[in-house]
């Protein structure tokens, strides 16, 4: 298969900020994702982007990623308090007060999107309860572990409706507005707490192999 006949998939991971500044856990787990996978004989190239926490760095990112049309496109970020990997459902609009690695701010907390203007909420176009679901289902070696007696076991995977007020929310309102259905936002907790990077990385890549699939079904209905 010539690589013109190959499909793009761009897997974006973020570098250190405050409360991270020594490693993110995003770039160290996309940093193991294989170059290729492929899915219904067709082959997809792998492409990994390490993303500044800066603003004016997502918005360039973003404009060169899907300038190259993939065909789907994961970001993945850290969260210090997620206890599994998460998948996020949707990204706001109004909450970005935070400065950036420069210092910079987003004027207002807010930004216009070229093609949802100013949009308070956008929404992920795929399936993301079944994504977890269908993770969960393949990962029961990674279980993140129970802190109490009243606390429920996690799966290796959950659903989320907060993807934040920082970097990780703006790049994820991003790709949303260019494309709901080939755009996902992932979660990972900190190194060890509970997952090594290697158990991370294989999270991140069944989400990614369970997103390709339901665009792929997508586009065989339509």
């Amino acid at each position: 298969m010539s690589s013109s006949e190959r499909k793009l998939i761009v897997v974006s991971g973020f570098g250190p900020f405050i409360g991270h500044e020594e490693i993110n856990a995003s770039w160290e787990a996309v940093k193991l994702l294989p170059e290729m996978l492929t899915h219904n004989g067709i082959e997809y190239v792998v492409e990994k982007r390490l993303v500044p926490v800066e603003y004016r760095a997502v918005d360039k990112a973003c404009k060169e990623i899907w300038s190259r049309q993939p065909e789907m496109v994961i970001h993945v970020g850290v969260s210090g308090i997620a206890k599994c990997v998460y998948v996020e459902k949707l990204a706001y609009n109004h909450k970005f007060r935070r400065a950036d690695n420069s210092g910079q701010y987003l004027s207002n907390g807010s930004c216009i999107l070229p093609h949802n203007g100013r949009a308070n909420v956008l929404r992920c176009g795929l399936d993301v309860d079944q994504i977890v679901e269908a993770v969960n289902a393949t990962c029961e070696a990674c279980v993140a572990p129970v802190v109490s007696n009243s606390d429920k076991p996690l799966g290796a995977t959950r659903a989320s409706k907060n993807v934040g007020d920082f970097l990780c929310g703006y790049i994820y309102l991003k790709s949303l507005d260019v494309d709901s259905k080939r755009s996902v936002f992932v979660h990972v907790p900190p190194i060890n707490r509970p997952f090594s990077t290697v158990q991370t990385a294989d999270i991140v890549l069944k989400i990614i192999q369970e997103c390709v699939q339901q665009v792929d079904a997508s586009a065989c209905v339509n």
